[in-house]
């Protein structure tokens, strides 16, 4: 997603419309969060987008679902910061606080909205990575489309395959997987994606890491759409439980993860710091 003056890029350039103009157009709105485009519609309308592409073969269309600490992140780190401006096709929002941050930015109580939060409502406009990748393993058992799964720790992406192959009912022809560096060899992963061609590719890389590793190697793969995942593969490989629903449409699913893992404190420390900016904005 390229903006440039006041335009936005989307598809590597392929397409150009002014932002009003392309809110319109994909059925949401791009707005701006801290210089990072965002669309901001419900998830029904995302998943029409991703569908649309995938009939249409799209080749290389790159989402990247935003969260806090994507924003944070990129206030430190220029070249991360320039991927979500400059080179992502759609980015959409991966978290609760967001929303929460575009509605204080609309003049809209702070408190009052958080309490909304909390009651829930807002939830249909998060399209969160983990949710997605049911979305788009189902889009391809109904579609006839195949998925690659790339990273993970030790055989979580096989596992992961195992999963959705059980849930969906993809053919063993759908679905291939490989652990990625450091134990597989890039080039080695690159040949294997590209023998397979796949019309989605899922990178469980780890915030900015999966991001950098797709922009270096896009421009050398056969593929439909990418999509960084973070650590979905851990949820789906059995390795990690996820929050409760109810803790999940209030946008708690991070502090779940806290408490399970009370090692991710120093990460978390990215929240309060996202509240803060937003405040102080």
């Amino acid at each position: 997603m390229k903006k440039m003056g006041s335009k936005i890029w989307v598809g590597n350039g392929l397409e150009s419309q002014n932002e009003g103009q392309l809110g319109h157009t994909l059925g949401g709105n791009i707005g701006n969060l801290f210089d990072i485009p965002l669309f901001s519609s419900d998830k029904d309308r995302v998943l029409n987008i991703i569908g649309e592409k995938l009939d249409l073969g799209t080749k290389k269309y790159w989402i990247a679902t935003v969260n806090p600490e994507f924003v944070m992140e990129a206030e430190k780190d220029k070249n991360f910061k320039e991927i979500l401006q400059n080179e992502t096709s759609l980015n959409v929002v991966d978290g609760i606080g967001l929303i929460w941050a575009r509605e204080v930015e609309k003049g809209n109580n702070w408190f009052k909205v958080g309490m909304e939060i909390l009651r829930g409502e807002h939830k249909d406009q998060i399209a969160s990575g983990a949710d997605l990748m049911l979305d788009l393993a189902r889009m391809a058992q109904e579609k006839g489309k195949k998925i690659f799964l790339l990273g993970g720790f030790g055989n979580r992406a096989e596992k992961t395959a195992d999963f959705l192959r059980g849930k969906f009912g993809l053919e063993a022809k759908q679905i291939a997987w490989s652990e990625g560096e450091p134990n597989v060899e890039n080039e080695e992963v690159i040949e294997k994606i590209n023998k397979f061609k796949p019309d989605i590719l899922l990178v469980a890389y780890g915030m900015k890491k999966q991001e950098f590793w797709i922009r270096d190697n896009l421009k050398k793969l056969d593929v439909g759409l990418v999509m960084g995942v973070g650590r979905s593969f851990d949820y789906y490989s059995g390795e990690l439980k996820r929050a409760p629903e109810g803790l999940r449409k209030m946008g708690g699913e991070w502090l779940y993860s806290l408490i399970k893992e009370p090692k991710r404190w120093r990460r978390q420390l990215a929240l309060p710091k996202f509240v803060w900016k937003v405040l102080m904005k």
